[in-house]
């Protein structure tokens, strides 16, 4: 009984593992793109703009447009639905902690001066 019972418990938890992983796939699929960014608490010339998620040359690319500026993410991470990377504005190292959910994508960049709320919206 008990190897029964420990054979159900590895193949649930194996089971569990897989699906959460299938989850983080899907997500990353999902986030590739074009994306519309509103930051209304961001300074002003950061309020607005697009990030694309994208491949090239086999390797993943951000690159986050803004009114004045062109910026390069790195470091990107799916974990289920959880999606961060990291760029950096004018020197200091910002880090992006989003929650993809419906098709949007809402978080906060953490950057040296505070927490700044995110909303992503993607392009048709």
């Amino acid at each position: 009984m008990k190897t029964l019972l420990s054979i159900a418990v590895l193949v649930f938890a194996f089971t569990f593992a897989a699906n959460a992983s299938d989850s983080s796939k899907d997500v990353k699929k999902k986030i590739f793109g074009t994306w519309k960014v509103e930051a209304p608490d961001a300074p002003y010339d950061y309020q607005e703009g697009e990030i694309k998620f994208y491949k090239e040359d086999g390797k993943e690319k951000i690159k986050i447009s803004t009114t004045y500026d062109v910026i390069m993410g790195k470091n990107l991470k799916v974990e289920g639905n959880k999606v961060t990377f990291e760029f950096e504005v004018e020197y200091e190292l910002c880090t992006a902690k989003l929650e993809y959910k419906d098709g949007k994508m809402t978080g906060i960049v953490e950057t040296v001066e505070g927490n700044i709320p995110v909303t992503l919206s993607k392009k048709k």
